[in-house]
């Protein structure tokens, strides 16, 4: 029985988790068009992507997902003009995609805006954005211009079109292999940009721009670039590829658990499913997202991969915001590489370099004969010059890549290197243009890209960072660098034999900062933190520099640091290879898999951690926190993780090499208390000390740490212990909720449903008289126990 409906009850949950996502954006047929679902982006949204010669085409716009009753597009063309009826298309994350058909016409130029209905509602969509009257204006095509072409090269039936700034050049050509790099394809000049279609260039032909008659030049957006063929551009087309998962939504960030991977590195020393080149690929990461599964993060967080000199690269050296780096794949790899971890529920976030570009293969440099995307002088940040963040169009370069990054690669969100060299007066002359860029893609993610998320990189823990756009600067979380300067002191001090505050790391787990909970990004050691170009190695090789770096000092202290990071709030992060002791650094040293079979205990503490951690609300970012015991002497603290009118854990430090044998510990609630995890178990390769896993220790009505009653517990040395209040919630009964008795079947999965939808008590599994995910996530959790 177990084996036959744990699957049916997984697609129960995530079925009504996709509900309530949607209810809780607001989206519902209730006479009021919801304007922040509403979105149009006119390059990214029609097809063809540039219609040519009066075509006909498709109009897409996105609306939450149930929203709307209908919707229509309204066009105009010289005396013509007409009506088309959008419906339905397909779904992405918490949208609806809208389309209707414009038919051709024999004009020179058409113009359309959007109508989005709901009930007695009418909203319009046109190029100022959303509004309750219908826009003066449309949104225009120029059939002889082309001008609502997007810059860089787009094919198109039987040719590309081309369209590049460059407001200092006289003259344009685009060379490439479609006209044998010759010079017959001169480009017309429209403002500052110079536009042209060019008959038989097509998806995989090679071309650069060719200015003032004497200077060549990869496309400053070009989608795809050929590194060991002189920076060629490559044509693509970007909505090529066909997503095998497209209504994929991340889970909420306070569910999150993010892995951070540097994909040139990840996969093939030593490697269980196969070799793999030196830089490792997008599609060998593709390849491994099992393990990424079995581990349980449900989001990773890509080193940068945008285009940087050479093959070996942290990506901290970019020359674009737009291409993918073309050693590592293409352009179809790569969202083959995220489609893969869509597939496993795993949430794709990319860092991104914005306040500097390499100074070596800069080819953006001098573009066009002119310095139009750097400041002139020269800016310098601490790695490379910087962007000239007054012009509008060096803006629109970065601004416009937040829908190429979100849109045609799927990514789910951005981690932002340096935040401060853009938007922090103390570094660049030009703080309102870069907090202009921040702003605007922040703003894109809220109105275009829901759920997704943007950390800052960012380390000064105010509250402006992750403020809204009007008073901040609107990103949904940024590190917490007072929590992690906390628990690497006193990790560090720890393993050099000093003596650890706990009463530090108290006040930083139990936080006054705003920037607490889902806001905040916790983490012990990320790729700063263990990068041997910066001086840094990861922590195990520093306490046990003979690898393997296995000791139990070493695998203690990393499992205790990494535990806390997890029992706590904010979104906790991890790097890559933690969860088996790597002990190499992460750039150039691959990944040694072997470790996952060496300590492979260790793999699966943190599997079973992670699984706690992200099913659990308890665990989750939001959820409240109380440390209630600080013993100095002994170097052990307590703090209870709960959910109100639920669950209650509570997670035992023990930071002493020294196992507290009999320690009494008060506990915030009487009953039994179940060991859910202990990092000393044998089976996580650890001595066994402390109490095994699934063992209860029950409470004693004997007062201490402010409770009524207090449990008596082994701690092991450099010991982290999860415990669970009354472990297994009800066990099978909690999910047998119909006749007959004793038996879980499709009868006890109807039951809960219809309990759900009406609130009656078999919906509200934890009785807390809400019926919400907690409720699902017990029904699914009891229901795969089973029953005999």
């Amino acid at each position: 029985m177990k084996t036959l409906f744990a699957p049916i009850s997984l697609c129960l949950a995530a079925g009504l988790a996709s509900s309530l996502s949607s209810s809780a954006l607001g989206a519902s047929q209730d006479g009021t068009v919801e304007w922040n679902g509403l979105s149009h982006v006119g390059w990214q949204d029609r097809a063809p992507r540039v219609p040519m010669g009066g075509e006909a085409f498709a109009v897409r716009f996105q609306a939450y997902r149930g929203d709307l009753t209908s919707a229509r597009v309204r066009w105009e063309a010289g005396t013509d003009s007409g009506t088309a009826e959008a419906a339905v298309v397909g779904q992405r994350g918490a949208y609806d995609i809208w389309e209707a058909s414009v038919p051709a016409t024999a004009e020179d130029e058409i113009a359309y805006t959007i109508e989005a209905t709901d009930g007695a509602d009418n909203d319009y969509i046109g190029p100022g954005g959303v509004s309750d009257g219908e826009p003066a204006s449309g949104f225009g095509l120029d059939f002889v211009t082309l001008e609502h072409a997007p810059l860089g090269s787009t094919p198109v039936a039987g040719g590309t079109v081309f369209r590049v700034w460059a407001p200092t050049a006289s003259s344009c050509r685009v060379r490439g292999e479609f006209n044998g790099w010759g010079t017959a394809d001169v480009l017309t000049p429209v403002g500052d940009d110079f536009i042209g279609y060019v008959a038989g260039a097509e998806a995989g032909d090679m071309y650069k721009y060719y200015f003032n008659n004497n200077l060549w030049k990869p496309d400053a957006r070009a989608l795809e670039l050929v590194p060991n063929d002189n920076y060629n551009t490559r044509i693509v087309d970007a909505a090529a590829y066909e997503w095998q998962n497209p209504s994929f939504m991340p889970v909420p960030r306070e569910e999150m658990v993010v892995y951070q991977l540097h994909v040139g590195s990840f996969a093939g020393r030593n490697d269980p499913a196969g070799t793999a080149p030196s830089p490792s690929r997008y599609v060998d990461v593709a390849a491994r997202v099992q393990h990424l599964a079995d581990l349980g993060v449900n989001a990773v967080m890509l080193n940068p991969t945008n285009e940087f000199p050479g093959s070996f690269s942290g990506g901290y050296n970019p020359i674009t915001a737009w291409a993918m780096d073309g050693n590592l794949g293409t352009m179809a790899e790569f969202q083959q590489m995220v489609d893969a971890l869509h597939g496993e529920g795993i949430a794709v976030l990319l860092d991104i370099v914005w306040n500097h570009f390499a100074s070596n293969d800069n080819y953006t440099w001098q573009y066009d004969g002119g310095q139009i995307y750097f400041d002139s002088p020269a800016v310098d940040t601490p790695w490379g010059s910087q962007h000239d963040y007054d012009d509008a169009n060096v803006r629109a370069y970065f601004v416009d890549a937040t829908h190429h990054l979100l849109g045609d690669l799927r990514l789910d969100g951005f981690r932002m290197d340096a935040v401060m060299a853009m938007v922090d007066g103390g570094w660049t002359p030009q703080w309102a243009g870069g907090q202009s860029i921040v702003r605007q893609m922040n703003d894109w993610i809220d109105g275009r890209y829901a759920g997704s998320v943007s950390i800052a990189e960012k380390y000064d823990d105010d509250t402006w960072t992750v403020g809204p756009t009007s008073s901040g600067i609107g990103f949904d979380a940024q590190y917490h660098n007072r929590f992690k300067n906390e628990i690497r002191g006193a990790i560090f001090g720890e393993n050099g034999g000093g003596n650890p505050s706990m009463s530090a790391i108290a006040s930083v787990i139990q936080g006054t900062n705003g920037s607490f909970a889902d806001a905040a990004f916790n983490y012990f050691e990320l790729h700063d933190d263990a990068w041997p170009l910066n001086g840094h190695e990861r922590f195990v090789r520093v306490a046990d520099p003979v690898q393997p770096s296995n000791s139990d000092k070493a695998r203690g202290l990393q499992t205790v640091a990494n535990s806390i990071v997890l029992a706590s709030k904010g979104i906790p992060g991890i790097l890559q290879g933690t969860e088996w002791l790597e002990d190499d650094g992460w750039e150039e040293n691959k990944l040694d898999w072997s470790l996952k079979t060496t300590n492979a205990g260790v793999f699966d503490y943190y599997s079973e951690l992670i699984s706690r951690r992200t099913g659990e609300p308890a665990l989750f970012a939001n959820s409240p926190l109380l440390v209630y015991h600080v013993n100095e002497g002994s170097d052990v603290l307590a703090f209870e993780r709960y959910e109100v009118g639920g669950k209650s854990f509570v997670a035992v430090v023990n930071l002493s090499p020294n196992d507290q044998n009999g320690y009494l510990l008060g506990v915030p609630r009487d009953g039994d208390w179940g060991v859910a995890v202990n990092n000393d178990a044998v089976e996580f390769d650890g001595d066994g000390a402390g109490p095994a896993n699934g063992s209860v220790l029950a409470a004693e009505a004997v007062a201490r740490d402010g409770f009524d009653q207090r449990i008596t517990v082994d701690i092991p040395g450099y010991g982290f212990l999860l415990l669970e209040h009354e472990p297994g919630f009800g066990g099978c009964n909690a999910a047998d909720l119909a006749e007959p008795a004793g038996v879980l079947d499709l009868n006890d999965i109807s039951a809960f449903v219809a309990g759900f939808s009406s609130q009656e008590p078999a919906g509200d599994l934890n009785g807390d008289g809400i019926w919400d995910l907690s409720d699902i996530a017990a029904f699914v959790a009891a229901f795969s126990a089973g029953c005999g």
